[in-house]
């Protein structure tokens, strides 16, 4: 009973400390990188573009007609919007190109000029962030790393006429971009709002299409979007061809004209979650965080605590489940958990919720190839401690395949059986040993027991015990063995033959010579491994046993007698004498003997030798 509590306590412990350690892992977070990685593996996937989105890039062919990006002046920029159809013009014109201060007059102002032709005209600005400290409502201090310090704007005649955003990047710890930050406050008395450039030609859009913009959730004006395309999707047009009137201006009617930079050499690009190991221009970065609002694809991220608890509870189940089922529970349950995570996770995703799921995802994943590990080793060890135990008694090659199979148990229990069972004895060994000294009896047994082993095992026999100078083996257990009823008297007749050449050595070191004799019989028994639970012996029990110790009683030395019911199935090849119906111990009825001579010419498969 106190086992049972200790159990179940250490346990329960181990559920905690798992649960707890996931939990922690999660709030804490120092796995960011990877779990950003894996999550975008999980939710990232291709979509069809929105065909209202439509892209102008200043590529390389731009540059190569109208000279490097550095020179040009705000007449380019108007000379664009001058080339699209007042009549099919697109519902919103996007640059994400900044026009910050004045530079020649007459561009600046052919710029504004075309601007204001345009209803939905849409500029980028930009943010300059900086740090200070700043006191909260209950008075304490706290550093500020995203003061606003700065907005840089579109020159004021341009401004007077279009609308702007910012086009910061938010990057997260591995510099990717997922999120925006939907306004930044400018301070005022009312406060003043900066909105980022995408929601500026999100509400542009919605504004010409006569409708209100709206965004689902964001937590702290912050939210994510999900990508729809890696580059080069949505429909690109070459700058140049635009502005020169190359390309029909109806193709832009009621779109979302976005325009920036598509050469390598501008430095406006950036790593996205849809293309990992390769990068993504600014403007259609921008195109797809549009197309996210436009389709009602943005997110925030699952509560830093919910995700803890959700790990705590996840690592905490898997861990009691393991401590607890057998393993195709633990692996179906671990099927399970994985399944669950991942498609609760995607649901979650497209319910606009991120939840980052890497941890509770590999931590059962960890949890299960532990506990496969563990149970293999255990497994082995047991395995090698068992089959340690069985080359003691056993033959190699009944050992060998009693690992190949797998059966090998040690508990208490036997099962009834067919086999046979050799007995062995020194004739006159008592009376032999009187004039002999311990340590000479040891020597001489050693020998001998050393000898009818190796008879045995031999022949594919089990060692059963030594009775003092008496051996017991049985054959066709524990594991069947083909011709065991031959192989247990080839044994006999092995031990009898080896007799004549331990004798040699015998007589040499201690003046004295043995003569075994040997009884087999064949029949049914309980073999198993008997005794209690801290002291047990695996040996046969009943009436076979009974008669081979009987047979093995009144052979001579150089004999090996046998049954009757043995010799019906040698005697095609095994030469033997009746002996006589022979009155054994314990029985009421004789029984028919036969002595062994040898082989008849053939060997165990029965073929002519």
């Amino acid at each position: 009973m106190n086992n049972g509590k200790i159990e179940i306590r250490n346990r329960a412990l181990l559920v905690i400390i798992a649960a707890f350690l996931a939990g922690c892992l999660t709030l804490w977070a120092p796995y960011d990188k990877v779990e950003y990685w894996f999550c975008d593996l999980l939710y990232v996937a291709e979509k069809p573009v929105d065909n209202r989105i439509k892209i102008i890039g200043i590529d390389e062919k731009s540059l190569e007609e109208m000279g490097p990006f550095s020179g040009w002046t705000r007449q380019q920029a108007a000379d664009l919007l001058n080339a699209f159809d007042q009549e099919h013009s697109p519902a919103v014109i996007a640059f994400d190109i900044n026009f910050v201060g004045q530079r020649d007059e007459a561009g600046d102002r052919a710029l504004a000029e075309a601007a204001s032709a345009f209803p939905h005209v849409v500029l980028a600005s930009y943010i300059n962030y900086g740090t200070r400290v700043e006191q909260s409502d209950d008075g304490e201090y706290q550093i500020n790393t995203m003061y606003v310090e700065d907005l840089e704007l579109p020159y004021e005649a341009l401004r007077s006429v279009t609308f702007h955003g910012f086009t910061n990047a938010v990057q997260d710890v591995d510099n990717y971009v997922r999120r925006s930050v939907l306004a930044e406050s400018l301070g005022g008395d009312p406060p003043e709002k900066e909105y980022n450039f995408a929601w500026a030609i999100y509400s542009q859009y919605l504004e010409a299409m006569g409708e209100r913009p709206r965004i689902s959730n964001t937590v702290n004006g912050v939210y994510g979007f999900d990508y729809t395309a890696e580059p080069g999707m949505y429909e690109i047009y070459s700058y140049v061809d635009v502005a020169q009137g190359r390309c029909d201006p109806k193709v832009f009617q009621d779109s979302i004209v976005l325009v920036g930079a598509y050469a390598q050499g501008m430095m406006d690009q950036y790593m996205v979650p849809i293309a990992r190991g390769a990068v993504m221009n600014g403007v259609e970065v921008q195109a797809n965080h549009v197309d996210a609002l436009l389709n009602d694809r943005t997110y925030v991220d699952v509560d830093r605590w919910i995700q803890a608890l959700t790990a705590f509870l996840i690592a905490g189940f898997y861990v009691w489940l393991v401590s607890h089922n057998s393993f195709l529970v633990n692996t179906v349950g671990g099927l399970v958990l994985e399944t669950g995570i991942v498609v609760a996770a995607k649901f979650l995703y497209n319910a606009g919720f991120y939840w980052k799921c890497l941890l509770p995802f590999v931590f059962v994943l960890f949890v299960f190839l532990v506990r496969v590990a563990t149970g293999y080793l255990t497994e082995r060890v047991r395995k090698h401690k068992i089959l340690s135990v069985f080359r003691t008694y056993m033959a190699p090659q009944v050992v060998d395949e009693l690992g190949k199979s797998g059966n090998y148990k040690i508990e208490l229990g036997g099962r009834d059986r067919e086999i046979a069972v050799l007995f062995v004895d020194i004739r006159g060994f008592t009376a032999m040993s009187e004039g002999l000294s311990p340590e000479k009896i040891v020597a001489i047994l050693n020998c001998y027991l050393g000898m009818v082993t190796e008879a045995v095992f031999k022949n594919g026999g089990t060692l059963d015990k030594f009775i003092g100078d008496a051996v017991m083996a049985v054959y066709n257990a524990p594991l069947d063995v083909e011709d065991y009823a031959c192989k247990a008297v080839q044994t006999g007749l092995d031990i009898v033959a080896a007799v004549d050449g331990i004798n040699v050595e015998l007589k040499k070191d201690y003046g004295i010579e043995i003569a075994c004799g040997v009884g087999v019989h064949c029949g049914r028994a309980v073999v198993g491994n008997i005794g209690c639970s801290y002291r047990m012996d695996y040996t046969a029990i009943g009436d076979t046993v009974n008669v081979a110790e009987r047979l093995e009683s009144i052979a001579r030395g150089g004999q090996v007698l046998i049954s009757r019911d043995l010799y019906e199935q040698v005697k095609d090849r095994y030469n033997a004498v009746f002996a006589g119906s022979q009155s054994l111990k314990g029985r009421q009825e004789g029984m028919d003997v036969f002595w062994v001579e040898g082989t008849n010419g053939t060997d165990t498969s029965g073929k002519d030798t």
